[in-house]
């Protein structure tokens, strides 16, 4: 049994696919199976995959295309090591990030998930200078993940940086396959109820960010306001009564100023009906009027960073 699974799920990424499949097999740590399955892709992607030739691959292929959370469980279903490493066809692996992780894990390995820092690419492959310096601590307790999430969002960001304890995934069940977009954040606050979180302060990865990805496609921003208030109530759920309180003041002031922000652009565009889809949202979420007045204050005041991420 090898000490860690990674999990690829791929459709039409031929332009990225050889460099990331090639920064996996060259890790410093050998130790590993590599699981991928191609998304019933028109392009060269399945070409490529079957002339790349290294013992540690499995592949599979749909014979009809699926949804990435789908595919996800498929593959997470199929591995056979303790721990998985989630990956996508566009990033990039430094050689010791699954040495990074593994050692990472043995540390810790109570831990629900663990994630990485990571530097941002463009399409180019080159890295972005970014002024950002992240203070989370290596273990982030269930409340201080709540208190991040009500703030952010998914605390990972995305998947390429993330690693599963697979005991710990089997207890709260695989990806919600009925989400489109917001499974992977429904998923870490799931995990997050009961076991601690671990952040690798140390970049493991090159995380690519361009225009053809799904986050980055307006038409799908609706599903992802949806999806993102659904895993908020469940959160609202489970933490405790001085948390559940800061939480929605949090909610108010950030993630919904966003999704404010999101109603007005699509109104400004002439999509009645999306800005309706908006509105709809977030009064399910709060008063309309309160959250009018935290939007207004944000454009004017430019609300600080809260004092528990600093």
């Amino acid at each position: 049994m090898p000490d860690i699974s990674i999990i690829l799920t791929v459709y039409n990424g031929i332009n990225y696919l050889d460099k990331s499949v090639t920064s996996v097999l060259q890790q410093d740590y050998k130790d590993f199976e590599f699981l991928i399955l191609d998304n019933c892709s028109t392009d060269d992607t399945w070409k490529y995959l079957q002339l790349v030739k290294d013992d540690r691959i499995k592949l599979y292929r749909n014979e009809k295309t699926q949804g990435v959370f789908f595919n996800l469980n498929f593959l997470i279903r199929k591995t056979t090591s303790p721990l998985i490493k989630l990956w996508a066809h566009d990033d990039i692996m430094y050689p010791y990030c699954l040495q990074t992780i593994v050692a990472f894990h043995l540390k810790h390995p109570e831990i629900g998930f663990s994630y990485s820092d990571r530097d941002i690419i463009d399409a180019n492959g080159v890295i972005r200078n970014l002024d950002f310096i992240d203070n989370t601590p290596e273990i982030v307790t269930p409340d201080l993940h709540a208190r991040i999430a009500f703030f952010t969002g998914s605390i990972a960001g995305n998947i390429s940086n993330v690693c599963l304890n697979k005991k710990a995934l089997y207890k709260v069940g695989l990806f919600n396959e009925e989400m489109q977009i917001s499974a992977d954040f429904d998923m870490w606050v799931r995990l997050a109820k009961d076991h601690d979180t671990g952040f690798i302060s140390r970049k493991l990865i090159k995380l690519r960010d361009h225009e053809g990805q799904l986050s980055r496609k307006e038409n799908f921003y609706i599903y992802h306001v949806k999806e993102d208030l659904r895993v908020y109530r469940n959160l609202l759920s489970y933490v405790n009564p001085q948390i559940r309180k800061e939480g929605k003041l949090l909610l108010k002031n950030y993630k919904l100023v966003f999704y404010y922000t999101l109603m007005v652009k699509a109104l400004m565009q002439g999509k009645l009906k999306t800005a309706h889809s908006f509105y709809k949202e977030l009064c399910s979420m709060d008063n309309f009027l309160s959250l009018s007045i935290a939007f207004i204050k944000a454009k004017i005041l430019k609300p600080a960073k809260p004092e528990f991420l600093k």
